[in-house]
């Protein structure tokens, strides 16, 4: 019994223990499952809030990428832009313009078209040169690819320069690859002479020459720039120069033995207008003895000088003084002269290289007679009255490289009554040549513009 007793109390402890291991057991089990419960909670819980978050962000990047009137407007306030320049602005109203042009809105175009040539008057030449309108048309597109232009190329790097070339005829194909007569050296806002049509500018160059016939001051203009040579070499401009010089013996340059007008009109004999020539005579004039030393006889030095002033419609002032020239030409400016100076005036004529100038004076008797009232009027007219008819004929000649700069007498004759003249003995003591001496104030103004050919025809 005690062993029996002994061995069931080793069998219920048996059993007991088995009892243990199986709860025990059963306890991992459940807690295995709780744990892989709770990781695949987890790992849900974690799924779910990176695909939320990665939703997060793909939201606020489509907000951030759609624009908005009040996001721009922030965006604007946070960054603000660089002032536009007024080039700048100019190019937006036209391409504006463009845009309603092209919309059927030409009110507004027409607009946006005079606020832009307000702020910058080539506007459209800019933006043509800049190619934003060139890439509008197939035109343009093929001319942007082609190669660069040449218009900043230096006249020494043209490739079509033939040796011997004439100036002229290289920078005509010069400006011809241009495209325009010239441009401003440095960029202005203001305008600028190159945005004038070519016709604007021979109008201009012929208010250079003026009526006076400065073709002198031509000449300066034409040395500013390559373009305003070419202009100046018109071939209109100088025959009107031509024709206004000799008249009717004018002629052609082919028929004179000349290459062009210009050519004629330089190498040609004719008269300066604008100046004056001028002779200075020297003579000494003996003094009265003195009635106390009979030795004794002064002698005195005399200048006196003889001006010509020629004008181009046949018109010619003569007058003879002791003035120096510096302080008489003034007075020969204008063709209606100051009364009481002693100025006369008269008619030339050109004939190859000899002038032919007659000058008619009035006698002081018959002026006073003129201006005398009528009670002692019957008793001038008594007197017999005359006027004196000066003839001078005069020839141009060349001194060095200076033409024309000469009048040399030839002949001088003084008619005091009808058909009685007195011809003077020339030598060059009583009578030295007239030398040229340019004036510039008779050609600083122009009171009337060069008539073109057509007009003197």
């Amino acid at each position: 019994m005690a062993s029996g007793s002994g061995a069931g109390g080793t069998g219920s402890e048996c059993e007991g223990e088995e009892q243990e291991d199986s709860s025990s057991s059963n306890d991992l089990d459940v807690t295995n499952v709780l744990q892989n419960l709770n990781i695949q909670d987890n790992t849900q819980n974690n799924i779910t809030e990176d695909e939320l978050s990665a939703f997060r962000q793909q939201w606020q990047r489509e907000l951030e990428s759609t624009p908005t009137p009040q996001r721009e407007q922030t965006f604007q306030q946070e960054e603000p832009m660089e002032p536009l320049s007024d080039e700048d602005k100019a190019k937006q109203l036209f391409l504006r313009g463009v845009e309603l042009e092209r919309g059927g809105k030409l009110y507004e175009a027409i607009q946006h078209y005079k606020r832009a040539m307000q702020i910058v008057p080539d506007i459209e030449t800019r933006l043509y040169e800049s190619s934003d309108l060139r890439a509008d048309t197939p035109e343009g597109a093929s001319e942007a690819e082609e190669e660069p232009r040449t218009d900043d190329l230096h006249p020494s790097d043209d490739e079509d320069a033939v040796e011997g070339e004439d100036l002229l005829a290289r920078l005509q194909r010069i400006m011809a690859k241009k495209g325009y007569l010239c441009e401003p050296e440095v960029p202005t806002k203001s305008a600028h002479m190159s945005w004038l049509p070519y016709e604007v500018i021979m109008v201009i160059l012929r208010w250079v020459v003026s009526a006076e016939l400065d073709a002198g001051s031509l000449e300066r203009v034409a040395a500013v720039c390559r373009g305003l040579y070419v202009a100046a070499r018109e071939p209109d401009i100088w025959r009107s120069l031509c024709v206004r010089t000799w008249g009717i013996e004018c002629g052609t340059p082919r028929a004179n033995g000349f290459s062009s007008w210009r050519a004629m009109f330089v190498a040609r004999p004719r008269l300066r207008l604008h100046g004056c020539y001028i002779s200075k005579t020297t003579y000494l004039r003996h003094g009265e003895n003195s009635f106390q030393d009979q030795f004794y006889r002064p002698w005195y030095l005399i200048d006196y000088y003889r001006y010509l002033r020629f004008f181009p419609e046949g018109l010619v002032l003569m007058w003879t003084t002791a003035e120096e020239p510096v302080s008489s030409v003034a007075a020969l400016k204008y063709r209606a002269t100051k009364p009481g100076l002693g100025i006369m005036s008269g008619h030339y004529r050109l004939m190859g290289d000899k002038v032919v100038i007659v000058i008619k004076k009035c006698n002081s008797e018959k002026k006073q007679a003129q201006a005398s009232n009528t009670r002692f009027r019957a008793r001038h007219k008594q007197v017999e009255h005359h006027e004196q008819t000066f003839h001078m004929e005069l020839e141009l000649r060349t001194v060095r490289s200076r033409r024309n700069f000469q009048l040399v007498w030839r002949r001088y004759a003084v008619c005091t009554r009808r058909d009685q003249w007195t011809t003077f003995e020339l030598n060059n003591s009583k009578f030295p040549p007239f030398v040229f001496s340019r004036v510039r104030t008779y050609t600083a103004e122009a009171h009337a513009p060069l008539l073109s050919t057509y007009a003197y025809t």
